[in-house]
């Protein structure tokens, strides 16, 4: 809602850089928040465990490419993301910048609709121009997709 806002209020790009910076430094926080006040936690209560210590190997293994599938495909909420990501061992700089840089898209498109929607109503041109949109973000959640059955990352696959 606030990315919309910032589309009206500050155009599709002032409006994008702030709600870019935003985002990102909402999703560092919270992931702060979970890595400082529930790794270790965690680590202590399931640290030993199968299914943890398989979690873990799977991240090592290819926690770049899980984070970059879970921010291009909304199967998760964001928000959560970022909780749960603090949880795991991946560094806090790269989950930063994937995670700006894969919000990145959306939120522009999300700026521009809204400031499109503002200046000049609801018109033609604006209802393609929301076509193409769209059309744009679902041609980068399959190519997310394509992304991740090449690297062979499985959201369902445990460790073996």
């Amino acid at each position: 809602m606030l990315v919309l806002v910032g589309g009206i209020a500050f155009g599709p790009w002032l409006g994008t850089l702030l709600s870019l910076i935003a985002a990102t430094a909402a999703s560092a926080l919270s992931f702060l928040l979970a890595r400082w006040l529930g790794r270790a936690l965690l680590l202590k209560y399931v640290g030993h465990t199968a299914t943890f210590q398989a979690i873990e190997r799977g991240i090592a293994r290819s926690g770049i490419d899980f984070l970059i599938l879970t921010r291009l495909i909304p199967l998760f909420p964001y928000n959560i993301q970022n909780y749960a990501y603090g949880l795991t061992a991946i560094p806090f700089w790269p989950y930063t910048l994937i995670s700006a840089l894969t919000t990145l898209p959306g939120i522009f498109i999300y700026t521009l609709m809204a400031s499109e929607l503002a200046a000049h109503g609801l018109t033609l041109a604006f209802i393609l121009k929301l076509s193409l949109a769209g059309l744009a973000l679902f041609a980068l959640v399959q190519a997310a997709k394509r992304y991740a059955r090449h690297r062979r990352v499985d959201l369902s696959e445990e460790e073996r």
